[in-house]
């Protein structure tokens, strides 16, 4: 069952007035309605927060795996700001 946070919100807003002429029965599976409705959501919310937890984990180890060193590497990049000026080597001379 899929719920919305709008239905969600139209059930908690007009949950009052329709259990005012609802039979105590009714009343009591409104009840339970809203609040499997809500469970619903929470469950909803929870596993779409894993999900995320998930595709970044998987990602970050995706990224890691690509920049392992391998044999010949000999480049070194350092994580610090270039100042608007870009430093070229210039090129050997025999």
């Amino acid at each position: 069952m899929k719920t919305t946070f709008k239905s969600l919100l139209v059930l908690a807003a007009f949950a009052p007035f329709a259990l005012a002429s609802c039979s105590e029965s009714t009343e009591k599976n409104a009840e339970a309605t809203a609040e499997g409705a809500a469970t619903d959501a929470a469950n909803n919310v929870e596993n779409a927060g894993d999900a995320v937890e998930n595709a970044t984990d998987n990602a970050a180890a995706d990224m890691n795996a690509d920049m392992k060193r391998e044999p010949g590497d000999t480049a070194v990049v350092r994580n610090k700001e270039a100042d608007k000026l870009v430093e070229e080597v210039p090129a050997k001379q025999n």
